[in-house]
């Protein structure tokens, strides 16, 4: 038997298909709503997830740097070479994660005295240091060698949405971030 009319599709009554221009708008209004809290979960899932990482580069630079610093035998160097050397260090680390030309090192040393206790006063290493880290130059071994690494984190996803009249999220557009690791020259 042949059907008539409608090319074999079974006729819709006339409140079925104004139903599917319906549900279309409704999408759209939903995608709308849901749109830019989408945009904000993610554009904050970037920015700290770079954050992270710049973290993560710097404490492994601090790190990579203070222990290249306790290998290095200061008694025969100046004091500018030993921290050129160590900042070097940092810089190779570095290099990674974050930009090196705004990383700042610094290197110092902490006199440890004979009974273990830490002297409350900062020396330098290197043979022309004006406070030495050891007042013998024959032994270097028992000091620490501090180095602080500093980085200005940018925000690498600036995000400035206004939601709901007055409230602003936004996500600071520089963060200081730092680390300092300290290795007992051995």
């Amino acid at each position: 038997m042949k059907l008539q009319g409608n090319g074999g599709r079974p006729s819709t009554p006339r409140s079925l298909g104004s139903s599917r221009h319906r549900s279309r708008g409704q999408a759209l209004v939903e995608f709308a709503v849901v749109f830019p809290i989408f945009m904000v979960i993610l554009t904050s899932l970037l920015y700290f997830g770079f954050l992270l990482y710049a973290k993560m580069s710097i404490i492994n630079a601090a790190r990579e740097g203070a222990h290249y610093g306790i290998l290095l035998d200061p008694t025969k160097m100046s004091s500018t070479a030993f921290t050129n050397a160590v900042s070097d260090q940092v810089d190779a680390a570095a290099s990674v994660g974050v930009n090196t030309s705004q990383v700042t090192t610094t290197v110092t040393g902490l006199q440890v005295n004979g009974d273990g206790t830490v002297s409350t006063h900062s020396c330098s290493w290197g043979m022309d240091a004006a406070t030495p880290c050891k007042q013998s130059t024959a032994s270097t071994f028992g000091d620490a060698v501090t180095v602080t690494v500093t980085y200005p984190f940018a925000n690498p996803v600036p995000l400035h949405l206004e939601l709901l009249g007055n409230v602003i999220i936004d996500l600071p557009s520089s963060i200081n971030l730092s680390s300092t690791v300290q290795m007992i020259h051995e």
